[in-house]
């Protein structure tokens, strides 16, 4: 049985993706969009009301990304793993299989207007960042309850390192750092994340309790 042809829709948005993230969303113009697609300019607001309309999809796409970062069946799983490897089984890190270039080019899409289109930087700080950081807030909830990391362990401090670590990485993984060209494939996103868990881990572990705490 062959794959379900894809929708008009998902291939005005997949080629609103390739375009934003190759010329920028200001620069490119519905025109554009529509001969890449190959329908008339009209065509294309039969599906999205706006050029706006495109980027919001791309939003609600990645907030429901960041809602279902963090698998809570997961939870209890770390009473027996309270390691950096437990910690990231209980986050969803990868994107489904053959879609890590289409969702990382949404992200390339989101760095680069967040400074100057207010619905993406509201996105940004309400959504994708608070949606991080309340995962990894429930993740040390746990393992404080299972007496896998100290008391006193500050969460403030180990999510404002996470979150400030992964928007780094991702800046300079998407958007590239001199003649360092972008790349999505994604690649190190997750041993970054395990190098900050093994950090948390051995400053806060309970049976580290000698030690001094970050933060």
């Amino acid at each position: 049985m062959g794959n379900k042809p894809e929708s008009t829709r998902q291939k005005i948005l997949n080629n609103a993706i390739q375009l934003f993230a190759a010329q920028g969303y200001t620069e490119t113009s519905v025109r554009e969009l529509a001969a890449a697609v190959g329908l008339k300019e009209s065509s294309i607001y039969n599906h999205f009301p706006s050029k706006n309309a495109i980027l919001e999809c791309i939003l609600e796409e990645q907030a429901q990304i960041a809602k279902d970062l963090f698998e809570k069946d997961k939870l209890a799983a770390l009473k027996d793993n309270p390691t950096a490897d437990g910690i990231l089984s209980c986050l969803r890190l990868v994107f489904p299989k053959g879609k890590e270039e289409y969702y990382l080019k949404q992200l390339y899409v989101i760095l680069q207007e967040q400074h100057r289109n207010p619905l993406v930087r509201k996105f940004v700080s309400e959504k994708l960042i608070v949606g991080t950081e309340d995962a990894l807030r429930t993740v040390i909830g746990r393992l404080k309850e299972c007496n896998k990391l100290r008391s006193d362990t500050n969460p403030d401090f180990w999510v404002k390192t996470h979150s400030s670590l992964i928007y780094a990485f991702a800046s300079r993984m998407l958007l590239g750092i001199g003649d360092q060209a972008p790349d999505f494939s994604g690649l190190g996103m997750e041993e970054l994340l395990r190098s900050v868990y093994d950090m948390m881990l051995e400053i806060c572990g309970a049976e580290n309790s000698e030690k001094t705490q970050g933060g």
